[in-house]
């Protein structure tokens, strides 16, 4: 157990650093309300990838290796994030930190927040489809407390990274307040923006591609 959790621990931070959506959408709503918006962001996050594991279990790993599942969803959440990127863009000049009207999301919209853009993002669905199953394959979890080792590890590497993140953020709020701060949201909605182009690119070649026979054994 201690092996699976000490190698999820670390391998999970090929996703957890990689810059998308949900390191946006954290660093804006940690400035708008507090450290604990990334905390509530990365929980829905974890929550999201446990109903992933159990499917993963149940064969889930199959269907997420084809690339025309994959293109759809990119399709999907590009579209979603487009408009969300739009929306920060053009309401960028009138935020202010530490108001939360219209701005800042309530815990439960947080939590739904950081499992919607997670879903939405082809690299998400592509990681587990490829390093998460041969994760899985290496450290060959039996036991519930095997599984529970790999999936606790994982998601702390998750908790530790955002949570540095959060900090940072917090650390800065000062240097951010005012016009500074205007910037970072509209940033980031161009950001946002921009990975939703790159994730409808993304999509389209995928539902290009030919299918692909998986092994289910894998």
């Amino acid at each position: 157990m201690t092996r699976i959790f000490g190698l999820a621990f670390l391998t999970g931070f090929s996703g957890a650093m990689m810059p998308g959506p949900l390191l946006a959408l954290t660093i804006g709503q940690v400035a708008a309300t507090g450290f604990m918006a990334a905390i509530w962001l990365i929980t829905g996050h974890a929550l999201l990838e446990l109903v992933l594991l159990l499917f993963l279990v149940l064969g889930l790993r199959v269907v997420l290796a084809r690339p025309k599942i994959r293109g759809g969803i990119g399709l999907i959440g590009g579209v979603a994030l487009f408009y969300m990127g739009l929306d920060m863009v053009r309401h960028a000049a009138a935020v202010r930190i530490g108001l939360a009207e219209g701005q800042a999301m309530s815990v439960p919209m947080l939590l739904l927040a950081g499992a919607a853009v997670s879903l939405a993002n082809p690299y998400f669905t592509g990681w587990w489809a490829t390093i998460g199953v041969g994760q899985l394959a290496h450290t060959g979890p039996q036991t519930r407390g095997e599984y529970a080792a790999f999936y606790i590890g994982h998601e702390l590497s998750d908790y530790v990274w955002y949570a540095f993140v959060g900090a940072l953020i917090i650390g800065a709020r000062e240097w951010l307040a005012g016009a500074w701060y205007n910037w970072l949201v509209a940033l980031c909605g161009v950001a946002v923006t921009a990975l939703a182009l790159w994730f409808l690119v993304t999509g389209a070649k995928l539902l290009r591609q030919p299918a692909v026979a998986v092994d289910p054994a894998l």
